[in-house]
């Protein structure tokens, strides 16, 4: 999903919850994900989580938010952030947005633009964490600020919580999750999406309803050995190569549950012919194998009906 695409949706939300104050959550966010993308918020040396997380704290407190209601915890060379909105009714049990601000390794090198200095070029907003998430980071942020301007009191507790190493090794997430874990739900600011056309006009939205996960798997051969002034024609170099060209060609059987079937049954038509025609074929299939074979080369759609890794064993999934 492009971050013009996200921004519409932004400035839709805000419109429809907020009419006196539509623009501001879309303007606001847009001014805070330019300088959360500036934080180069990798993890390493040079990590700037930390003070990206620091800043953000300073947002919501200069937005309304109590000091003592916004927590930046430090772990490691990192750090998560954690803010509460009191509900009138403390008996109910909080709803939490989770997010993350930390981004992949972006190497200028590799980069039409340095991905750590924003820059806004008709329309779209370009640097690292544009799309994955500091934009829908900033959004959530601006959003709920503006409904503390409105005057807005939430009957349940508002949860906002963004960790600090999502795409590594996801340990603030960890703690995160245990500090949570009896809030009355948890809704992924970074799942779902949709589609805006280039006049605005919106295509569809869609929902996140599960999320796969990966595994690792570490594969060893062995053999009696050797020594390499007499190779053998058994080489556990060779057969472990073997083994990664059997996995890398592995095509695991799609599997349409209800979930996936709507999608595929609600979205085919706003797509090119072809790749609609596709998603329509593979609703209706009902032999699996057959099913495989109607899928387009999209990793977007093998990822909607291929089962995870850890079902199978064979592979390990790929993020």
């Amino acid at each position: 999903m492009t971050s013009k695409l996200k921004l519409f949706l932004a400035c839709t939300a805000a419109m429809t919850a907020l009419p006196a104050q539509a623009q501001t959550a879309a303007d606001n966010g847009l001014a805070i994900a330019k300088k959360m993308i500036a934080f180069r918020s990798v993890r390493g040396p040079g990590n700037q989580t930390p003070q990206l997380a620091a800043y953000l704290k300073s947002v919501l407190v200069g937005g309304g938010f109590a000091a003592s209601d916004v927590t930046v915890t430090p772990v490691d060379d990192t750090a998560y952030l954690i803010a509460t909105w009191k509900g009138s009714d403390a008996a109910l049990k909080p709803i939490v947005f989770s997010g993350h601000i930390d981004v992949v390794e972006a190497k200028p090198a590799d980069w039409q633009r340095d991905p750590f200095t924003p820059v806004v070029e008709n329309g779209y907003l370009y640097g690292r964490g544009a799309t994955d998430m500091k934009l829908d980071a900033a959004l959530a942020i601006a959003t709920l600020l503006d409904m503390k301007k409105a005057g807005y009191t939430p009957k349940r507790g508002i949860v906002l919580a963004l960790s600090g190493d999502e795409e590594t090794v996801m340990k603030t997430s960890s703690l995160i999750a245990e500090k949570l874990k009896n809030a009355e739900m948890a809704l992924n600011i970074d799942g779902g999406g949709g589609l805006y056309a280039e006049d605005g006009k919106a295509e569809y939205f869609t929902i996140g309803a599960a999320e796969k996960t990966y595994a690792d798997f570490q594969l060893a051969v062995t053999n009696p050995g050797g020594h390499s002034s007499a190779p053998r024609k058994v080489n556990a170099i060779n057969e472990l190569s073997a083994a990664l060209v059997r996995i890398g060609n592995y095509r695991f059987t799609p599997q349409l549950s209800p979930i996936t079937k709507g999608y595929f049954e609600g979205v085919a038509p706003r797509q090119t012919p072809a790749i609609g025609a596709a998603m329509r074929a593979l609703r209706r299939t009902r032999r699996t194998r057959r099913r495989s074979r109607r899928l387009p080369p999209i990793p977007a759609m093998s990822a909607r009906s291929a089962p995870p890794a850890s079902r199978r064993g064979s592979a390990a999934g790929m993020r």
